[in-house]
């Protein structure tokens, strides 16, 4: 597709992440035409406006690779804190007005996921990121989900949760309350700072994000054996497979019931990844992890393929 092909012949799909975002351009046979990521442009009340000037940049990046000008003719959005209707209007009419496409429709991301990991969409997926949600779509085609309520009432398992855990340990190694950790000089190099009081200052004015960034040290200071680091994964484990064993009962009689996993913090190489898996295994006799490889954006753009 050249500069002069008609952006309607196009289609968009995106991932509007707590901590990054990734845009797609492509065809209706999922030929990928332009990616791009940018910074989090998750969605939060009151907010459609700013996550959309965030999706529109990364969306002309991706829109020079494909060589082609916005609006494109329809776009999927899957984005974080878009699992109400309400977020879903808002969002949609924003992206229109910035000139993303012509027709937008916004879904949960992990709802997305649910789609693309699964071909006739029956599983459950969840999702550990900046946050933390699970959806299922039971036999009947009916979705539920568990969790992903936010950092302030809940994204148990997740990025935030993760990161304010390091918080945590850090503070209390301080005072001697607990354990000894190498988690507080894990935090200061990364950040720029020197100083336990150095940290207590950053902290009074980080954003969840910028919490949940702390998360993958956690993770690199359980895969080196720290024994606090390791607890904390353990139990961000049992907060996720909490969420597959909430959905489960969604699943009657006895069969087989297929998770997939998704997110930055699920990668094959995390020990959260790890520990999820061991924990699921010992607490449900029918979950079934499967390796379908979810990749959000390129799953939005195949639904916006089906759009009619």
């Amino acid at each position: 597709m050249s500069a002069n092909a008609r952006p309607s012949a196009a289609l968009l799909g995106a991932d509007a992440g707590g901590s990054h975002s990734t845009v797609v351009i492509g065809t209706a046979d999922l030929t990928i035409l332009g990616r791009a990521d940018g910074p989090g442009s998750a969605m939060k009340p009151g907010g459609a406006a700013a996550s959309a000037v965030v999706l529109a940049e990364t969306a002309r990046r991706a829109a020079s690779q494909a060589g082609i000008h916005l609006p494109v003719g329809r776009a999927v959005v899957g984005a974080a804190g878009a699992g109400r209707a309400q977020e879903q209007r808002e969002l949609e009419a924003a992206l229109v007005q910035t000139g993303l496409a012509q027709r937008v429709r916004v879904m949960a991301d992990a709802e997305i996921g649910l789609s693309t990991a699964f071909a006739d969409g029956t599983g459950i997926i969840v999702s550990a990121g900046t946050g933390s949600i699970a959806y299922a779509r039971d036999p009947a085609g009916q979705l539920h989900r568990a969790g992903g309520y936010g950092w302030q009432l809940g994204d148990e398992g997740g990025g935030y949760w993760l990161g304010r855990r390091a918080l945590d340990v850090a503070a209390r190694a301080q005072d001697g309350r607990g354990e000894g950790s190498t988690l507080l000089a894990r935090l200061l190099g990364p950040l720029g700072l020197q100083t336990f009081d150095d940290l207590v200052r950053w902290t009074a004015t980080a954003t969840p994000a910028q919490v949940a960034a702390l998360a993958p040290h956690v993770l690199n200071a359980a895969r080196e054996g720290e024994v606090v680091a390791q607890r904390a994964v353990e139990d961000a484990a049992r907060e996720l497979v909490a969420l597959v064993l909430t959905l489960e009962r969604y699943y009657p009689g006895t069969a087989p019931v297929p998770v997939a996993i998704a997110g930055g913090l699920l990668l094959a190489q995390s020990p959260l990844a790890a520990a999820f898996r061991a924990r699921l295994a010992e607490q449900s006799q029918r979950a079934r992890i499967v390796s379908n490889r979810v990749d959000t954006p390129v799953g939005a753009l195949k639904l916006a393929a089906e759009m009619e």
